[in-house]
């Protein structure tokens, strides 16, 4: 039977799990728009693979923490402090890059054919990221109409300043969503060139060469999405709204 300690942090990783699949309301339980809505599913699918692989690993974690504390006749609070210990563990190794090289070599015998198949998960990386760069210039654009009526409003006493600072509230939420998605990308491009730079060794170079290019790609994607990001930033510090 599960204890409390274990249900807890299935609870919650379930919990992260379903936050991050389904998003419909932004800060402050605002209702998001469609654009805003799709950028965010766009977003999440990146965010998905992640917490899945974090999840795995953090079960495997707790299970194998909890066995070598029994094995070890520990005390039943040792017991949940080995599987607390296993889930950060776990989680660690879950979502690294030794794990995912490890896969691929685990599941592809040349180093052409492990290449072959991180070419294919970067490519279908920079095609969600593709979707995910053109909700960004749609939720920007609505969002820069959104600070010029406010700016106007406020300027002819439509609205007061409490009211200007709560419409605004949907801009800034929409910039912080995209803080953390690009510094999640950052992260996730780093893993793969640690990840290329570990299977390209005696690879083919046409190979080595492809995964370069898609990792380019992957660089530029994400370039474009912070400087929409930044170009967002630049019209609200010019804001009336402090």
């Amino acid at each position: 039977m599960m204890n409390k300690s274990a249900k807890a942090v299935a609870l919650s990783l379930s919990v992260s799990l379903l936050l991050s699949a389904c998003q419909t309301t932004g800060a402050n339980n605002r209702p998001l728009t469609p654009a805003e809505q799709r950028m965010r599913e766009q977003a999440d699918t990146y965010n998905q693979t992640i917490f899945e692989g974090a999840a795995a690993g953090c079960a495997a974690g707790i299970l194998a923490g909890i066995l070598i504390g029994a094995a070890g006749g520990g005390k039943k609070n040792t017991m949940l402090a080995d599987g607390a210990i296993g889930c950060v563990a776990g989680a660690a190794i879950g979502g690294g890059v030794g794990a995912y090289v490890a896969d691929k070599q685990e599941k592809y015998a040349t180093k052409e054919e492990q290449l072959d198949s991180m070419i294919a998960d970067v490519k279908a990386e920079n095609q969600r990221l593709a979707g995910l760069v053109t909700a960004t210039q749609q939720v920007i654009v609505a969002d820069k109409a959104r600070l010029d009526q406010i700016d106007k409003d406020l300027a002819a006493g439509k609205i007061t300043m409490a009211q200007a600072k709560e419409k605004i509230a949907a801009v800034d939420d929409n910039k912080a969503y995209l803080d953390n998605t690009i510094a999640e990308l950052r992260k996730r491009q780093t893993n793969y060139a640690d990840a290329a730079s570990q299977t390209t060794r005696g690879a083919p170079k046409s190979k080595v060469r492809a995964m370069n290019e898609e990792i380019s790609t992957l660089e530029k994607q994400i370039a474009q999405l912070e400087a929409e990001r930044d170009s967002l930033a630049q019209r609200r510090t010019v804001s009336r709204v402090g």
